[in-house]
């Protein structure tokens, strides 16, 4: 027979029974709903999923990363985009990051989309860094936008950008839309953005 205690504590041992296999249950429908790279037709569409749904290099999201490096299914073709990163160094008072740019997806070692415009080999791909608002996203840099430096040995984009005492608050880094060849279809390298991050973060 149970008293009161022994009451509470039973229903509090089946609620919490009830919870995780509910809880099982959401992991596992989820899981089984999760794209593979099979579910795209480019590799644009795959990095935007995997962006959307949290993925990062610490932070798997089914197995359109496998090599963990942000990069979503490498092997589709383009429209391409990279996977961006922002920081803010307190000491030197400026933003940085890091752009992982995916390879040409029809297994050559071609990285398309490091560069502005194909007609200027060596012309940089244009930055802009964005402060989240109420009232709208405010760029930073505005009409002189900041550049990234192509690393091809790496498939990186190494970017700066000088802003003495930021206010706090939510920033993402905007890679441009690379210049076109021509008007006609989609742009190869259309533009992309790294996920909002909260900085500058505060000192220890």
């Amino acid at each position: 027979m149970y008293g009161r205690a022994g009451i509470k504590t039973g229903a509090l041992a089946l609620t919490a029974t009830v919870g995780a296999v509910a809880m099982l249950a959401f992991a596992g429908s989820t899981a089984a709903a999760m794209p593979g790279c099979g579910s795209f037709a480019a590799q644009a569409d795959a990095q935007d999923a995997f962006v959307e749904l949290g993925g990062s290099p610490q932070r798997k999201v089914g197995n359109l990363d496998p090599n963990r490096d942000g990069v979503a299914c490498e092997g589709l073709p383009g429209p391409y985009k990279g996977y961006a990163t922002i920081g803010y160094n307190r000491k030197k008072q400026f933003f940085y990051g890091i752009a992982t740019m995916p390879p040409n997806g029809t297994g050559g070692t071609e990285i398309p989309c490091l560069y502005g415009n194909r007609h200027f080999d060596d012309a940089p791909r244009k930055v802009n860094i964005f402060r989240v608002t109420p009232s709208g996203d405010k760029p930073l840099i505005g009409e002189f936008k900041g550049k990234a430096e192509a690393r091809p040995e790496s498939g990186h984009l190494l970017w700066k950008a000088e802003k003495s005492h930021p206010l706090f608050g939510r920033y993402y880094v905007a890679f441009e839309e690379r210049i076109p060849l021509s008007p006609y279809g989609p742009n190869e390298c259309p533009g992309f953005s790294s996920r909002p991050t909260l900085l500058p973060r505060p000192t220890r």
